[in-house]
C-alpha cells in the first residue's frame, strides 16, 4: 500500500491543490497529515475541501494549538495576528464548528494501523507537539522514539524534507507543502510504501502570485507572510 505524507499546509490551498493533482496522478488515496494544516495563509477552508477527496489521518500542529487558544482566549486574538496574520482568526469567522474541532482537538500523538504497518502520526515529535528536529539534533532526542512500539513515525514542523533510521526506527518528515523554506514556489511531500518500507520525497510546483497578492492585501503590515513565499518587495 502507498500513502502519501503532507506536512505544515498551513492555508495555502495553492500549493496542496498541486500536490493533490500529483497524489491522484500516483494512484494513491489515503493522507497522513502531521499537523499544521492551518495558519499562516487564507485557503483552509479550501484545503479541508481537497483533503476531503482521499482517506485522511489528522493530528494537530503547533497552529492548531494556537487557534484554540484564540478561540478561548479573545485576548490573544491582536497578539496572534500581528505576528502571524489574520489566518487563524478567518479560520475561526469560516470554518463549521465539526471543522474546528477536527483541527483543534485532533489527537496527537495518533497511532494508525495500515495494513499490518503500525505507527504514528505527530507534529514535533510524539512526546513534544513544538519540538524542533533536525538532522544534527541531539541523538538522546532520537534515542527517545524506542520508547514507543511503532516502527515507523511521520512528524512535521521543520518545513524540511528529512529521513531517520535510529536503531530499528524509521521517522519520515516530508517537509512543508504550504511554506517551503528551501525554495518558494515548491510545495513538498512524500509516498510511504508501507510494505516496502520505502520512502520517496516529492516535490510539486506552483505559483506564489496569487498567494503573495492576498497577504499584501489582508496582511499588509505582516511581511513575513510574503518573505516566506520569496517576495522582496
Amino acid at each position: 500500500m502507498k500513502v502519501a505524507i503532507l506536512s505544515d499546509i498551513h492555508g495555502n490551498h495553492f500549493a496542496l491543490n498541486e500536490v493533490a493533482n500529483d497524489i491522484v496522478k500516483n494512484d494513491i488515496d489515503t493522507v497522513l497529515v502531521a499537523g499544521d494544516t492551518v495558519g499562516y495563509y487564507y485557503g483552509i477552508k479550501q484545503v479541508l475541501e481537497i483533503l476531503s477527496n482521499f482517506k485522511m489521518y489528522l493530528t494537530r500542529g503547533n497552529h492548531e494549538e494556537m487557534l484554540g487558544t484564540i478561540m478561548s482566549n479573545s485576548e490573544e486574538i491582536a497578539r496572534t495576528t500581528k505576528k502571524y496574520g489574520s489566518s487563524l482568526l478567518l479560520a475561526l469567522e469560516t470554518l463549521s464548528s465539526s471543522e474546528l474541532d477536527m483541527l483543534i482537538n485532533s489527537e496527537h500523538p495518533k497511532s494508525i494501523k495500515l495494513d499490518n504497518l503500525h505507527l504514528i502520526l505527530a507534529h514535533g515529535s510524539p512526546w513534544d507537539l513544538s519540538l524542533y528536529l533536525y538532522k544534527n539534533s541531539e541523538k538522546s532526542l532520537w534515542k527517545k522514539f524506542t520508547d514507543y512500539p511503532e516502527q515507523v513515525f511521520v512528524i512535521g514542523h521543520t518545513h524540511m524534507q528529512h529521513i531517520e533510521y535510529f536503531e530499528e526506527k524509521i521517522i519520515i518528515n516530508p517537509g512543508s507543502v504550504g511554506q517551503n523554506r528551501r525554495c518558494p514556489g515548491i510545495a513538498d511531500w512524500a509516498i510511504l510504501d508501507t510494505e516496502l518500507l520505502a520512502v520517496e520525497f516529492k516535490s510539486s510546483i506552483y505559483s506564489t502570485k496569487k498567494l503573495i497578492e492576498d497577504c499584501k492585501r489582508i496582511d499588509p503590515d505582516v511581511p513575513l507572510l510574503t518573505r516566506m513565499l520569496g517576495d522582496s518587495n
